[in-house]
């Protein structure tokens, strides 16, 4: 019989298997603990491929190499020997790596729905050790240390399934429906720490006093932060608890007492951290063991297995190793220091963590826990961890990736490829690719952030009678901008069209208001103030250059969520988007490419010369640099312009071709042109900050949750500052 594998590759195999089996598995668990921290700080695809490898293949191997044991196991003379006493004691390590780290308990919501198997998981692995555990009985002379080694691992394969159960969606709905007494226990903890933070006098102060407000409006214009990262780990960890339910679509009732008097006296930028810091506590809720370990009963087991743990790495080190073989000692001890450093990790990540903190600083506002006999213990943690939160601060070390995805269908349609090099690309699959190569990740500026949070503040302060009003709120997509704006007041039928949500679809929305923003932008240089007439509020020429960059930046990252991010818009998409999208594409591109072949320098270059530029043009797609900026802006404006004649021709009929965007997109151009001034900037920017608003309430809390697996997104962090103002479908009076 013909044998593949040659024969010397068979016996290296045999020799070295469970040893490299067991040091791989230590190897990913070193690694699923540096890089997990990194997932919900990065959308780099590059870390969160490196995660999804090592979570799944550490599970693959940890199985195998149990299997692997037990296999050797069957034959009795491996079994006596005190080597093979030695191999037997691995085992147990491996049923500890199936634990995993405290970060990462799943990688997506599914991951939690499955921990039925991750029990029935556990049960084979703690038989199968315990099989192998039993054959080297009596004789194992390391019998007291795989002992020891064996109960660390069931109490961490058993903590990873517990809180698999804890984060499923039914178990999630049950627990937090019946939060009951203690809702409302961390609702009244919640009015306590925002009453030492603004007391109650100075809120009303506040709320009549235009000075004050004033003064609040330059802290945000100068980014300044009223609240210590005491504070905002505290009042997050309690808001967590009181809006968490929101997830499980389950309805949370709405206190207008605590948005009117306390949430309107933070500053936008530390409504921004309070948020940050809030998601923090969702996703650990949902993707790690901190549900688990952060309470009594989780510190006792912890403080036993890490125990266990230490007191196996003793044991073993004085007892005799006769008979053994000098590099299976070498990597017993391997595992025995990398299973002790990983437990001392995860115990300082647990110590230090925003959960362990808040839990124990409310006791400060809560009234059971006045006894002082520990206060000065609580004041030296708290002096220990504001220091720690100073130092994690940094932009090294940011909660979030504190970035805001584009995607301009111009400068899409400028460099998608035709002809032999697009057919090669879709034959491939990797037409999607193409698309990822021109995302943009462009910082979330902190003026942006102010400008959307004053949105928020002034649509709540003007609608005071309909506050409650939720389904009215959440269907403005531009609505309330064109109503409220003394100018476009005048024409409002006129443009009600290109926003009202009985005439046109968002996917519409979104793509008119996306081109017509590109073909201002664009096309619009001279970005000097003209005073409009009867205006009060006159603007600078820093504010409007603001609000065009907003408006740029919220347009390309609407059409990024519509046609990259398909999950948390698949409420809009209606059947057949994704074929009227590739007519949209291909008219666009072949548009360009006439125009480009028309140029004679084009004309006359060799079909080779072609080819090469073609391919160096996709490997470098999306790289840019300072001086290709300037290049690629005037190819924008040349793009924009080409295109906006083309629609705008009569004799160009692109009715039939189920184009119509295109058209709506130039008149809704023109209509903005029109406008008195500079103005038209503010409106489109304030446009675009409804249409984004009406994208997050109205996107399931499902969805928002499992994007922060993926590392989590802007919009989630809109819609729980939405929350915040009571401006969603999930809440009630």
């Amino acid at each position: 019989m013909l044998n593949l594998i040659p024969e010397f590759v068979r016996n290296i195999w045999s020799k070295w298997d469970i040893r490299c089996v067991v040091l791989t598995s230590l190897l990913l668990q070193i690694t699923l603990n540096f890089l997990t921290p990194f997932r919900k700080r990065t959308r780099n695809s590059m870390v969160i491929l490196s995660v999804w490898f090592s979570y799944l293949f550490a599970d693959y191997t940890a199985n195998f190499g149990v299997g692997l044991i037990s296999d050797k196991y069957g034959d009795e003379d491996t079994s006596n020997s005190n080597n093979g006493f030695l191999i037997a004691f691995w085992a147990p390590f491996l049923l500890l790596h199936l634990g995993g780290p405290d970060t990462i308990t799943a990688f997506s919501l599914e991951d939690n729905e499955l921990w039925l198997r991750h029990m029935l998981g556990l049960v084979v692995q703690v038989c199968l050790t315990a099989y192998v555990f039993l054959l080297t009985l009596p004789a194992n002379t390391f019998w007291l240390p795989t002992t020891f080694v064996f109960l660390a691992g069931i109490i961490k394969f058993s903590e990873r399934t517990r809180s698999l159960q804890l984060a499923s969606f039914s178990n999630s709905q049950q627990s937090f429906k019946s939060v009951g007494e203690l809702y409302q226990k961390y609702l009244v903890l919640c009015t306590k720490k925002l009453n030492k933070e603004f007391p109650p006098g100075r809120d009303e102060e506040c709320d009549n006093s235009s000075k004050a407000m004033h003064e609040q409006a330059q802290m945000d214009k100068h980014k300044k932060e009223r609240l210590d990262d005491v504070s905002v780990v505290t009042l997050a960890f309690l808001l967590f608890h009181v809006y968490k339910m929101v997830f499980v679509e389950t309805k949370v009732r709405y206190t207008k007492r605590f948005v009117n008097e306390y949430f309107d006296n933070l500053t936008a930028i530390d409504a921004l951290r309070v948020v940050e810091v809030e998601l923090n506590f969702i996703y650990e809720a949902l993707y790690t063991k901190a549900s688990l370990v952060h309470n009594k009963v989780g510190f006792f087991f912890r403080f036993v297995s890490i125990t266990c743990v230490v007191v196996a790495l003793i044991l073993f080190a004085f007892d005799q190793k006769h008979g053994c073989n000098e590099f299976d000692v070498r990597v017993t001890y391997i595992l025995l220091y990398g299973a002790v450093a990983l437990d001392v990790v995860s115990f300082f990540i647990l110590i230090f963590s925003d959960h362990t903190f808040a839990c124990l600083n409310i006791t400060i506002l809560d009234d059971s826990y006045q006894n002082g006999n520990f206060r000065w213990i609580r004041n030296l943690y708290t002096f220990i961890f504001r220091c720690f939160l100073k130092l994690r601060r940094p932009k090294c070390c940011p909660r979030w990736p504190e970035s805001i995805s584009g995607f301009n269908f111009i400068s899409y349609c400028l460099h998608k490829r035709k002809g032999w090099i697009e057919r090669t690309i879709n034959c491939i699959g990797a037409g999607e690719l193409e698309q990822w190569a021109l995302e943009e990740k462009n910082a979330l500026c902190q003026e942006l952030w102010i400008f959307i949070f004053k949105e928020f503040q002034r649509k709540r302060m003007e609608m005071k009678d309909e506050l409650f009003d939720n389904d009215k709120i959440l269907n403005y997509r531009g609505e309330w901008i064109i109503r409220k704006d003394e100018i476009l007041q005048k024409d409002q039928e006129k443009w009600m069209k290109f926003v009202d949500i009985k005439t046109v679809s968002f996917e519409q929305n979104i793509i008119q208001w996306h081109i017509a923003t590109t073909f201002l932008f664009y096309g619009d240089d001279d970005v000097d103030v003209k005073p409009r007439s009867g205006s009060v509020d006159h603007e600078t020429n820093e504010d409007v250059k603001l609000h065009r960059d907003f408006s740029k930046l919220l347009s390309d990252y609407m059409l990024y969520l519509l046609v990259m991010n398909p999950t948390m818009m698949s409420n809009f998409k209606e059947i057949g988007f994704e074929e009227r999208w590739e007519n949209y594409c291909y008219y666009t591109t072949d548009l360009f490419q006439r125009e480009i072949d028309t140029k004679a320098d084009n004309k006359i270059l060799p079909p080779i010369k072609k080819i090469g530029e073609s391919i160096e043009k996709f490997f470098t797609i999306g790289k840019s640099s300072s001086e290709d900026a300037t290049k690629n802006t005037k190819k924008l404006r040349e793009a924009c312009d080409i295109f906006y004649n083309s629609i705008s021709d009569p004799s160009q009929d692109i009715t039939r071709d189920n184009l119509q965007v295109f058209n709506h997109a130039v008149t809704l151009t023109e209509m903005l042109k029109e406008l008195e001034g500079t103005h038209k900037w503010k409106i489109i920017a304030q446009v675009w900050v409804e249409m984004l608003s009406y994208a997050a309430s109205n996107c399931r809390s499902l969805n928002h949750a499992q994007q922060l697996g993926k590392g989590r997104d802007f919009i989630s962090l809109v819609w729980l500052l939405m929350s915040k103002f009571g401006l969603g479908k999930r809440f009630t009076v």
